[in-house]
């Protein structure tokens, strides 16, 4: 297997001519980017004694196609690795989480990987110590660019709605890590024209920052933000500042239609910090702390039908605290929620909690208390199985008025089996919604993009809802043209939403059944964080509005 290499790095230590060094018997040669069980491969036979330091680093990039490969070597491969200008050298250094001279640790390595397969430019990421001379170590970061520069030109539909779109975007423009983008797209709700700018790492840091700008039919949106993240489990301290400027149409639903218009306006800022306090056997706890202003702003819209309640104006501006409980231990798996690659899923527990008060006296439109939390942690986490649940909730209290608004509850459960050493797998997961007290221009939906994919769009309503999925899923190890994973999927969707005190909820108040199958299509060398989702749904309840079969094609991260 070809590889192009890049050396980087002072030579390894202050190696006398006597020292003898010790080469690993796993080298970034021998890994097959392509295969995830590969890059799942580590250093061997090396003891590295303790306190070892890190001496050199090694950046080995590869290009998009291998042309030593008979398969790969065509002209339309090697036209696009000469087009393809490589990640900058500075730019993957900036991703990793130990500098030349750090104490050697196997848990820095590993979550600079993790660090690295997050990124849109990257198909695929390994790091490990490929060479050991003394109480020093060689560190090979291995990385294989994917095509970046894409023009878009698709069609989504869902819940029997089209969305289409056209644009062109880079997130790694010029080979920097940089991304920007501009694109147009229609819905039936609205046609807009976006532009944004994102930089991961400013000046080669690991401060972040960006803006967008949306010119909208029926509005405009602008946001900017800068913030330095917890970028990895072991960074000590994160700032964030946020400001969003948005204006657009919406619409209350009755039976997947839309009663009514209006305008909603909102302004946001933010600025908050972070801070890690504590951490022992795998658990570290974070305080966090920040202050938020959100306002909302409603208004009828002429020639629109009266909406019976329009929504009130509100602001909330709030000073508030936190803190990020979480268990620092992970499990590389693979045809988890993707198509042969490897994923990092957490094996453990993380919990976040935030409590403000939003005061008249700071420009709120009433007292109320903020309350903010999820949690999530791993039930089962084995070679061929996973499963999961989380607890979400979000709302407030308004004093004035005794009552909480907007409070929102989520508990969620997953299972995956199989998958990570089979080429069929089995997913189901069971999501319960409740809601209270939601304001006018809250709703709880279900059907189409909210679930149930045999309906439409907002095809029930309700305070409460239900969601049941199961899947059978195929992930044949077929790469055609070195090009493309296929995947498969049989699925069968059970829900509803409905209101507590019994009022309507939709043409059909009863629980909705459908079945279906589905594509997955993913690329391995363009847009890899995207895979294309074609599904055919059969809705077995419901009125006689709904058509009998419902095409689906959408863009989505997961399977």
């Amino acid at each position: 297997m070809a590889t192009s290499l890049i050396l980087a790095g002072p030579a390894l230590g202050a190696e006398s001519p006597d020292e003898a060094c010790t080469v690993s018997d796993i080298q970034p040669e021998m890994i097959d980017l392509d295969k995830p069980r590969d890059q799942l491969a580590r250093q061997s036979n090396l003891v590295i004694p303790p306190g070892a330091k890190i001496g050199s680093i090694r950046i080995i990039q590869r290009p998009i196609f291998d042309t030593s490969d008979p398969t790969q070597d065509n002209f339309l491969y090697r036209a696009l690795n000469t087009l393809n200008t490589p990640t900058w050298e500075s730019a993957l250094r900036s991703q990793l989480v130990f500098v030349e001279g750090d104490i050697y640790s196997p848990g820095l390595l590993e979550e600079s990987e993790r660090v690295l397969r997050q990124r849109e430019y990257l198909t695929a990421a390994w790091v490990g110590v490929t060479r050991l001379c003394g109480d020093e170590v060689e560190v090979s970061v291995l990385a294989r660019d994917t095509w970046t520069l894409l023009p878009t030109l698709g069609l989504t539909r869902s819940g029997g709605e089209n969305t289409t779109n056209a644009g062109i975007s880079d997130p790694n423009f010029l080979g920097s890590g940089k991304s920007l983008g501009i694109s147009y797209t229609k819905d039936p709700d609205r046609s807009e024209t976006s532009l944004f700018v994102d930089d991961p790492n400013v000046a080669g840091s690991h401060w972040q920052a960006g803006f967008s700008y949306d010119d909208r039919s029926d509005g405009r949106g602008r946001s900017a933000y800068l913030e330095r993240p917890f970028f990895s489990e072991r960074t000590n301290w994160r700032f964030g500042l946020a400001v969003v400027d948005d204006v657009r149409e919406e619409s209350r639903y009755v039976g997947a239609e839309a009663i009514a218009d209006y305008r909603r306006s909102r302004e946001y800022f933010s600025v908050d910090g972070g801070w890690r306090l504590a951490e022992r056997n795998e658990r570290q706890l974070r305080l966090l702390a920040g202050y938020r202003y959100e306002a909302f702003g409603f208004q009828p819209l002429p020639d629109q039908p009266a909406l019976d309640v329009l929504p009130d104006d509100r602001t909330l501006s709030y000073p508030w605290i936190g803190f990020d409980y979480r268990q620092n231990r992970f499990r590389e798996m693979t045809n988890l929620t993707r198509l042969q690659r490897v994923e990092d899923v957490r094996d453990g527990f993380l919990w976040r909690t935030e409590l403000g008060y939003s005061g008249s006296g700071l420009g709120a439109t009433e007292d109320r208390v903020v309350l903010n939390m999820s949690f999530q942690d791993s039930l089962l986490a084995t070679e061929t199985n996973y499963a999961s649940y989380g607890l979400n909730q979000s709302g407030t209290y308004r004093l004035d008025q005794d009552r909480v608004e907007n409070l929102l509850g989520t508990l969620s459960l997953e299972y995956f089996h199989g998958g990570s050493v089979r080429w069929t797998g089995w997913y189901t997961s069971l999501a319960f919604t409740a809601a209270r007290n939601l304001t006018a221009d809250q709703q709880l939906l279900i059907g189409g993009e909210n679930g149930l994919r045999g309906y439409p769009s907002e095809y029930q309503q309700g305070d409460r809802r239900v969601l049941w999925t199961l899947e059978r899923r195929y992930f044949p190890d077929w790469h055609p043209f070195k090009l493309f994973r296929m995947g498969g999927v049989v699925f069968v969707d059970a829900g509803r939403a409905w209101f507590a005190d019994g009022q309507s909820n939709g043409p059909d108040g009863g629980v909705l059944r459908d079945v279906g199958v589905g594509l997955r299509l993913a690329s391995s060398r363009v847009e890899v964080q995207r895979m294309l989702h074609f599904d055919l749904a059969f809705p077995l309840d419901g009125d006689d509005s709904i058509d009998a079969l419902q095409v689906l094609l959408r863009g989505r991260s997961r399977f």
